[in-house]
C-alpha cells in the first residue's frame, strides 16, 4: 500500500481530494438515437483534389479548422492600482458541516444552497444576516459516505429550472452487489421548497473501484447539455489505466442529454460528442484526467475551465475541449508521470498552468472566470486555490496567448468548492466554519478600458511575420457577393476565431462572433496594398484598427486617428477606429458582410486550391456552433456583374450591402427605411414615399418612384459625393457600375408590389 504524505483533510483526518494517491453554454445542437426571390444555388465546380466532407455530396475547401494563437483581439487593460481580496460574507451563519457545494438555482437570487458530504441539502437566505439552516433534501440512506472522498458531491440545477423543478446530483452509492459506484440523478422541486426525495430518477450509474478519485462535479453548458466529471477511478498512479481507456467513463469529463433518452438509457448521447457513434463510450466528452474535481464554464466565452488533482508532483489547470486527452495516466504535469517514465506525450494537452508540489500545493481546487459588474479589476481572470495553501489565485490571459499568475491573499479556511451567483459574482466555501466558511471576491480599483493592437501590422499575429501581405496560418479566407463600395479598391478578406470558440448564426443569417475573433481585410489599388483594417471584438465590444503601408509595402503602420491622403491620383480616406462603428452597427450584428446569404457562393482556397461553397467549408471545418438552416442555405446575394441574376436581383444585392446595415428596422438612421434584401419592396417604406431629410432640390422628389430614377432620392444619394451622399463615408468615387444597375431597375419598376 503506498503512504500519502499529505492526505488532505476534511473530515477526521481523510479527504475529498488525494493528491498522491493512497491506498485503498440557446438551442441545443442535436441528439442521436414578397422578398426578392431566391436563385436556386447551383453547385460550384470543383478541382480534382477537393476534399470531400462527411457528407459524400459536400465538398469542403478546407480539411480542418486552422489554430489560432496568434491573431486574437486584444484584451481590456486596467487603469490604477488594483486590489482583490476574499472576505467572509455570513458570519453568523450556523456551520455547514462537510459542505461539498455552494449554488444558486437559476432566477432565485433569494438563496443559497449548500451540499453536506453525508447527503444533506441546505438552503440559508442570501442575506448577511443570515443565520439559519433549512433542509431541503436529506438522502444520507441512499448516500455512501465513509468520510473520505465518498458522498454527495456535485449539484446542478437545469437551465430550465423555473418551467421543469428539476435538480440533478452527483453521490457515491451501493449497487446491487455492495460494491461502491457513482450515480447521477434527477430530483424534483416540491411546491413547499424542498426536494421530493421520492422523484429520484438515476440516469447514470458507474462502478467505482476504489473509494477515492470519485470527481463529483456537474454543469450545464451553454448548449443544454450536461457535463460531469469522473475520477480515474481511485488507488494511486491509475493502476487500472482508466484515464487512457476511451472504453470506460473513468477518468473523464462526460457529456449527457438529459432531455431525451435512447438505447434503453434515462438520457441521451449529444450527436457532436467525440465517440457518439464509435472509437469509445459515447458519453465522453474528454478522458485523460485523474480527478477533475471542479470545473465550471466561462459565461462569455462557453470555454471549460478544471481543475485537475495531482499525483505526487504536480497539479493541473485545464481547459477542456471535446476529444481532448489530457495525459493521465501517461502524463502529469507537462510532462510523463513518474510511473510511466518512457510514455508518449503525442497527441496529449498540456495544462494551462501546472502547478508544482514543490510550492506546497497539494490538491487544486478549480474556480471561474470572473463575468460579474461590481468588481472591473477581476473582470476575465479565473480563479482558483489549493486545499492545502487557502491562498486565492488567478490566471489572466494576455493577448499573445501567454499567461500571467497572481496571489489574492489567503482565506480563513480550507476552500472545497466555488461558486458563482446569478449575476456572476464570485464566492468559495470552507468545508467547515461557522461565520467565517463562505467568503467573496471583493477588489478596488482597475477600471477596464480597452486594449490596443500591435503597433505594427507585421507584429499583430494575423499576417506572416516576414511578410505582411501574406496572411498568417490562423486565418480563413472569405469573400461577399456583394460588397460594399470602397472607390474601386481591391480586397482580401480573412476571418479568425479564437480556438475551442465557435460562431453563432442569427436567424437572419448573421454571423455573431465569440470574444476574440478578429475580422482583417485589405485594400489594394492594382497590385499596392494602401490599407489593412482590423475589426476586433474584445470583451468590451467591437473595435476597429487601421493600417496605413508604407511606400515600399515592408509593413503598414497603425494610425490613431482618421486621415485622407491621395494615392495614385485617388484620395483615400482611413477611418478612425469612431468612424468604423457608425456604418459597423448593432442593428447589423457589427460584421457587415458576414452573414450567409454574402458568404452562400464558391471560394477558391488557397491552401488547398480547392473551390468550394464557403457555408459548407466552414460547417465542415466545425467553425458554427450549429449548422446553416436549410432556409439559410437557399438564400444568397448577387453581385453587380453577375449575369445569371435578374436585375431586381442585383439591385436589392446593392442596396442591401451598401444601405442595409443602417437602414433597417431599430436601426440608427432618423428614417424608417428598411433596405434588407428580404425585405418586399412595398415593406421598405422607400416605393413612393416622401424623403424625410430633404428633397436634394428634385422636384415631387420621391425616395423610389417606380419607372422615374430622375425623381428617386435612394439614386441621387447615390450618384452624389458630397454631404448627402451615400454611404456617407470613405468613398469620394460614384459606384458607377451600381449607379446603372439601380438606375435600371427602378425605371423598370411598374409598381411597389
Amino acid at each position: 500500500m503506498q503512504t500519502c504524505v499529505r492526505k488532505i483533510i476534511f473530515i477526521t483526518g481523510c479527504g475529498i481530494l488525494v493528491s498522491c494517491g493512497g491506498g485503498s453554454s440557446g438551442s441545443k445542437p442535436a441528439t442521436s438515437s414578397g422578398a426578392v426571390s431566391s436563385m436556386p444555388i447551383m453547385s460550384s465546380s470543383v478541382q480534382s483534389s477537393a476534399i470531400a466532407s462527411s457528407a459524400s455530396s459536400v465538398i469542403s475547401g478546407l480539411a480542418n479548422r486552422p489554430v489560432n494563437k496568434t491573431c486574437l483581439a486584444p484584451a481590456p487593460v486596467g487603469s490604477g492600482a488594483t486590489s482583490i481580496n476574499w472576505s467572509a460574507v455570513f458570519p453568523s451563519l450556523p456551520n455547514i458541516s462537510q459542505a461539498t457545494n455552494l449554488i444558486q438555482a437559476p432566477d432565485d437570487n433569494a438563496n443559497w444552497y449548500a451540499l453536506r458530504q453525508s447527503g444533506i441539502v441546505v438552503r440559508f437566505p442570501n442575506q448577511a444576516s443570515a443565520n439559519t439552516l433549512t433542509s431541503v433534501l436529506n438522502i444520507e440512506d441512499r448516500v455512501e459516505f465513509n468520510g473520505g472522498e465518498t458522498g454527495l458531491l456535485g449539484i446542478a440545477f437545469h437551465p430550465q429550472f423555473a418551467r421543469n423543478r428539476y435538480v440533478y446530483f452527483y453521490y457515491m452509492g451501493l449497487n446491487s452487489s455492495n460494491n461502491l459506484e457513482s450515480r447521477v440523478a434527477r430530483y424534483e422541486f416540491a411546491t413547499n421548497g424542498t426536494i421530493d426525495k421520492n422523484s429520484e430518477l438515476i440516469l447514470l450509474r458507474f462502478d467505482q473501484p476504489y473509494s477515492n478519485h470519485n470527481g463529483g462535479q456537474l454543469a450545464f453548458g451553454n448548449d443544454g447539455f450536461l457535463y460531469i466529471s469522473s475520477g480515474d477511478g481511485g488507488s494511486g498512479g491509475d493502476p487500472q489505466q482508466n484515464g487512457q481507456n476511451k472504453n470506460n467513463l473513468l477518468g473523464k469529463i462526460l457529456r449527457i442529454d438529459v432531455d431525451s433518452t435512447g438505447g434503453g438509457k434515462n438520457y441521451g448521447i449529444p450527436a457532436d460528442n467525440p465517440f457518439a457513434s464509435s472509437g469509445g463510450a459515447p458519453e465522453i466528452w474528454a478522458y485523460g484526467l485523474r480527478n477533475p474535481w471542479r470545473f465550471s464554464f466561462d459565461t462569455e466565452t462557453g470555454e471549460l475551465w478544471a481543475g485537475d488533482v495531482g499525483q505526487g508532483a504536480w497539479e493541473e489547470v485545464n481547459l477542456i475541449t471535446g476529444g481532448g486527452n489530457y495525459g493521465w495516466g501517461d502524463m502529469e504535469g507537462d510532462s510523463c508521470y513518474s510511473g510511466r517514465p518512457n510514455c508518449s506525450t503525442a497527441n496529449k494537452i498540456k495544462p494551462v498552468l501546472s502547478i508544482s508540489h514543490n510550492t506546497g500545493v497539494c490538491s487544486v481546487i478549480g474556480g471561474f472566470v470572473y463575468r460579474g459588474t461590481q468588481y472591473p479589476a477581476a473582470y476575465g481572470k479565473y480563479f482558483f486555490t489549493d486545499y492545502c495553501l487557502n491562498t486565492m489565485q488567478s490566471i489572466t490571459r494576455n493577448s499573445d496567448s501567454s499567461i500571467s499568475v497572481n496571489s489574492h491573499g489567503n482565506v480563513p479556511v480550507d476552500i472545497v468548492s466555488f461558486a458563482q451567483d446569478n449575476q456572476g459574482e464570485l464566492y468559495a466555501i470552507g468545508q467547515s466554519g461557522a461565520g467565517s466558511q463562505i467568503v467573496k471576491l471583493q477588489a478596488t480599483g482597475g477600471e477596464r478600458v480597452p486594449g490596443t493592437m500591435a503597433q505594427r501590422l507585421s507584429e499583430t499575429g494575423c499576417v506572416s511575420a516576414g511578410n505582411p501581405t501574406l496572411p498568417a496560418t490562423a486565418m480563413i479566407p472569405y469573400q461577399v457577393e456583394n460588397q460594399l463600395w470602397s472607390d474601386s479598391a481591391e480586397k482580401e478578406r480573412y476571418l479568425s476565431v479564437p480556438d475551442n470558440r465557435k460562431i453563432d448564426l442569427a436567424a437572419n443569417g448573421d454571423f455573431l462572433f465569440p470574444v476574440g475573433s478578429v475580422l482583417m481585410k485589405h485594400f489594394k489599388l492594382g497590385d499596392k496594398f494602401i490599407e489593412t483594417r482590423l475589426f476586433a471584438r474584445g470583451e468590451l465590444g467591437w473595435q476597429g484598427f487601421s493600417y496605413e503601408w508604407r511606400d515600399d509595402q515592408t509593413d503598414a503602420n497603425l494610425l490613431s486617428d482618421a486621415k485622407e491622403k491621395t494615392i495614385d491620383g485617388i484620395q483615400w480616406q482611413y477611418p478612425s477606429a469612431g468612424q468604423c462603428l457608425i456604418c459597423h452597427t448593432e442593428v447589423a450584428n457589427f460584421s457587415l458582410g458576414l452573414e450567409t446569404a454574402q458568404l452562400n457562393a464558391a471560394l477558391r482556397y488557397p491552401a488547398s486550391n480547392v473551390t468550394a461553397n464557403q457555408l459548407d467549408t466552414l460547417t465542415h471545418i466545425q467553425l458554427f456552433s450549429s449548422a446553416p438552416t436549410s432556409a439559410q442555405k437557399a438564400e444568397k446575394l448577387f453581385s453587380l456583374n453577375d449575369s445569371s441574376a435578374t436585375l431586381a436581383q442585383r439591385a436589392r444585392s446593392y442596396l442591401h450591402s451598401n444601405c442595409g446595415g443602417c437602414h433597417s428596422p431599430n436601426g440608427p438612421t432618423p428614417t424608417n427605411l428598411d433596405l434588407r434584401f428580404t425585405t418586399a419592396l412595398s415593406a421598405t417604406n422607400a416605393c413612393n414615399s416622401l424623403p424625410l431629410v430633404g428633397d436634394l432640390g428634385i422636384a415631387n422628389a420621391r425616395l423610389i418612384v417606380p419607372g422615374e430614377p430622375a425623381r428617386s432620392i435612394v439614386l441621387e444619394r447615390m450618384k452624389r459625393r458630397d454631404s448627402s451622399q451615400m454611404p456617407p463615408l470613405a468613398t469620394h468615387l460614384v459606384d458607377a457600375g451600381a449607379v446603372q444597375v439601380v438606375n435600371d431597375w427602378i425605371a423598370g419598376l411598374t409598381g411597389c408590389e
